[in-house]
C-alpha cells in the first residue's frame, strides 16, 4: 500500500500486485536501434523493475522485449513487447556492475506464443 496526501487528507492506494520473475530482457532507448540486456527482477500490470549494465534518467521513454516464462490455463508462455517510460533509476551502475530501473508499462502487445521446448533450449 502506498500512502498518498491530498489536499491535507491522506488516502491509502493499493499497488498493483508485484510478480518475482528474474526473466532476462531486451530495452531500448525509443529512436535507438540496439537493444540492451537486462534481467527483469519483477513485474506488475503496470510496470516492471529490471537490472541492467545500463542506467537510464527518469522519463525515458523505452521499448522491453521479454518472454513471459509462466503458462496460464493450458496456454503457452508468450514474448512480449512494451513501450513504457522510466519512472525512476538508481543512477550509475553500482560496484557490481548493474543499475536498477523502474518503467512504467505503457502499452503492450503479445508477438508470438513460446513452446515449453523453446523456454528449455
Amino acid at each position: 500500500m502506498v500512502n498518498h496526501a491530498l489536499n491535507g487528507w491522506r488516502t491509502r492506494v493499493e499497488r498493483a500486485r508485484r510478480y518475482g520473475i528474474g526473466a532476462e530482457l531486451r530495452f531500448r532507448v525509443r529512436g535507438e536501434r540496439e537493444w540492451q540486456e537486462g534481467v527483469m527482477e519483477n513485474i506488475s500490470i503496470s510496470g516492471l523493475l529490471m537490472r541492467t549494465g545500463r542506467s537510464l534518467e527518469p522519463n525515458t521513454l523505452i521499448e522491453m522485449r521479454f518472454v513471459l516464462p509462466i503458462e496460464l490455463n493450458g496456454e503457452c508462455a508468450a514474448e512480449v513487447m512494451c513501450r513504457g517510460s522510466v519512472v525512476r533509476s538508481s543512477g550509475e551502475p553500482i560496484p557490481d556492475g548493474y543499475a536498477t530501473v523502474a518503467a512504467r508499462i505503457e502499452h503492450f502487445r503479445f508477438l508470438r506464443q513460446v513452446h515449453r521446448e523453446e523456454l528449455t533450449n
